[in-house]
């Protein structure tokens, strides 16, 4: 198995329409860069009272007249907080022949801060649409991504012999996110940082609870004492 270089991207992506669009300029070393496309899914916060379990779309970058020059304007933003999990999905089509493999991953800048691919990291010979990329932000910050940023990363290696992908070739390219896929992924995730917020306000109710016990018990020792000492002064003058 050998892996395509960066010339052999040059002279096959475009021709065999392996990505789709192409652009010369998203070739990095040895891999295709490629671009988070229009939709996106973010596992429900369980501290919203009412969630919401839909898949959200991107409005793409435009350009625009800024002091009478035209200026591209970057693409709609998204937010995947800390221990949350999502799905995204790229702005290109992939189309990998059967005598090839793709190898997917994500870019350091986007990975470094802690986002994790969970999703696999192969793409299947015969694979036809946009790819869907499952992640999962271990980092203790939200990771923030617009539409149209370079995103993921595309490797393409050789087989020894063609191989067909299990998925009927008559089925439609993919597109976009599946609602079964967001089926699959709609439960709220309780992340680290959520968990030691809530055991922190527990402790702090424990605390106040305490407190609140002592400043009761204070008074029925003080009203228990006081009732000793009338029912003592009453029994001394009774006697």
């Amino acid at each position: 198995m050998a892996f395509w270089s960066g010339e052999k991207l040059l002279e096959k992506v475009e021709s065999d329409a392996i990505v789709a669009p192409f652009d010369e300029a998203k070739i990095d070393c040895s891999a295709y860069t490629l671009t988070l496309g229009p939709e996106y899914f973010v596992s429900p916060d369980y501290s919203i009272p009412y969630y919401d379990i839909r898949k959200k779309w991107l409005q793409p970058a435009t350009q625009e007249e800024i002091k009478g020059r035209w200026q591209e304007v970057p693409g709609e933003g998204m937010v995947i907080p800390p221990g949350q999990f999502a799905y995204l999905l790229t702005e290109e089509f992939v189309k990998i022949p059967h005598e090839v493999m793709g190898f997917i991953s994500l870019k350091f800048s986007v990975k470094g801060p802690g986002l994790i691919n969970v999703s696999g990291f192969h793409v299947d010979p015969g694979y036809h649409g946009r790819l869907v990329f499952s992640v999962y932000n271990a980092g203790p910050s939200p990771t923030r991504l617009h539409r149209g940023q370079d995103v993921f990363l595309l490797w393409i290696a050789d087989l020894d012999r063609p191989s067909q992908y299990v998925k009927p070739s008559t089925q439609a390219p993919r597109a976009g996110i599946s609602e079964e896929m967001i089926a699959r992924a709609e439960r709220p995730i309780h992340s680290l940082q959520q968990l030691s917020d809530k055991i922190e306000k527990l402790d702090g109710d424990l605390a106040l609870f305490k407190k609140i016990l002592w400043v009761i018990a204070t008074i029925l020792a003080t009203g228990i004492s006081f009732a000793a000492l009338i029912f003592a002064g009453l029994r001394y003058y009774s006697e």
